[in-house]
């Protein structure tokens, strides 16, 4: 593999990233996620090109687009971090407010009456 095929390369694996990113920031982690396929066999590449002697042998001219994509990447894997952290959060939040839904009536005095052995089957209209 030659130098400018790693190039192209690695600029795919760029603009992938890049396009991750956009996903992530815009909450469509789901399409994010459909890029791994793609992002997975661009980094096969990468790893090929890297072990290629003649190339390797480049790999310092080569640092700077490799140093962007490690960031890109640790970049991205913030963001899916912090939108699993997100999704956590609200799933927490809605099993606590079921948790704490209270079902019953009030009397006259304000005070709670539960609703016990409910069976929908009820003699009057409320």
């Amino acid at each position: 593999m030659t130098g400018n095929v790693f190039n192209i390369q690695a600029e795919r694996l760029v603009r992938i990233l890049a396009s991750e990113k956009e996903l992530l920031l815009t909450g469509r982690a789901r399409e994010a996620v459909a890029l791994m396929e793609e992002k997975l066999g661009a980094l096969q590449e990468l790893e090929t090109a890297l072990d290629d002697p003649e190339l390797n042998a480049m790999a310092t001219d080569h640092r700077q687009q490799i140093q962007t994509i490690v960031a890109l990447a640790k970049e991205n894997a913030i963001h899916f971090e912090a939108i699993r952290n997100g999704l956590r959060h609200a799933i927490d939040r809605l099993e606590s407010l079921h948790g704490n839904a209270y079902v019953g009536s009030y009397g006259q005095d304000g005070g709670k009456i539960p609703f016990t052995d409910v069976t929908g089957q009820f003699q009057r209209k409320a």
